[in-house]
């Protein structure tokens, strides 16, 4: 009789009446197999080699790269060993060069590891894939000025840049449902704000913008504080709105005190009337700094 193995780990299971006296060779199997899966590390460093693990390599619980990449280089799984694990990228090296985890299966899906820490993925005997990234529809603030070459490299990106383009919803059926569009949130240049949700605290009528609308967008930098021109019998005088006038100027100019910024005036006892429309320069930037890009977990 021939003994038979687990379909995901390969642990031997030999047959009745198999192993008189040799029981001890598939045990001791086993229980090397189960140590590696449940504990094992094992640190592979790399350069710009591809890898085809060894069983003692993939049976481990966590794979470590290290060293310094000098190209791309593939790391080789086999289909016939089906299991999760975790994996840390330390490798230094140009940001361009990625390590990526592929299976022998033909057209399975790749993925590459992220650099720095750590992340769980699995291996579904096809497939490479991500177990532990963010959840679907989360923004993620990189502050990179491009796409990592991490994520462009995966077979099926798990993020999308935030640039208000299109996305498949066969590929991203998911985050087709959550945005109820397949087109993206377009980010640049942009800060986010969350929806108002009945508080009509940002509205179409004073910002331009309807906070209650999902990825309705609007402002202008060139904005808020400008010159009035107020138009007094024989003289021209400027009124900055952003500012309070003293005492002194409010009484002589007969501005409501209630209003110190704005104004009101008593045309028909001064004569005096003031312009509804400004001009000027203005700056409606508060401090601020450029970080990188916004993109979405897509799949």
């Amino acid at each position: 009789m021939v003994s038979v193995f687990t379909p995901n780990i390969q642990l031997e299971n030999p047959a009745f009446g198999d192993q008189v006296g040799t029981w001890d060779v598939p045990v001791d199997s086993n229980w090397t197999i189960l140590d590696r899966v449940l504990g094992g590390i094992n640190t592979i460093p790399l350069n710009n080699t591809n890898v085809i693990l060894a069983s003692s390599q993939y049976q481990c619980k966590t794979i470590i790269f290290n060293s310094t990449l000098t190209g791309s280089v593939t790391i080789t799984f086999p289909t016939s060993f089906v299991k999760g694990y975790e994996i840390l990228n330390q490798c230094t090296g140009s940001s361009a060069f990625t390590v990526t985890l592929t299976t022998t299966a033909a057209g399975g899906q790749v993925i590459c590891a992220p650099v720095g820490e750590f992340h769980d993925v699995n291996n579904t005997g096809t497939n490479m894939v991500f177990k532990s990234l963010h959840r679907v529809g989360r923004y993620w603030d990189y502050a990179g000025s491009s796409i990592p070459a991490w994520v462009s490299g995966c077979t099926v990106p798990p993020y999308l840049n935030c640039d208000g383009s299109t996305f498949s919803a066969t590929t991203y059926p998911a985050l087709a449902v959550i945005l109820d569009s397949t087109t993206l949130p377009d980010t640049r240049g942009r800060s986010r704000f969350t929806l108002t949700q009945t508080t009509s605290r940002i509205t179409t009528a004073i910002s331009g913008i309807n906070g209650a609308t999902r990825f309705a967008a609007g402002g202008n930098e060139s904005m808020q504080q400008h010159n009035h021109t107020i138009t007094d019998p024989g003289h021209t005088h400027v009124h900055n709105a952003a500012a309070n006038q003293s005492a002194v100027v409010r009484s002589a100019l007969a501005v409501s005190a209630a209003s110190p910024g704005a104004g009101t005036i008593n045309t028909a006892v001064t004569g005096i009337s003031a312009n509804n429309t400004g001009g000027g320069g203005s700056q409606n930037m508060p401090p601020t700094y450029i970080g990188g890009l916004t993109m979405i977990r897509a799949a």
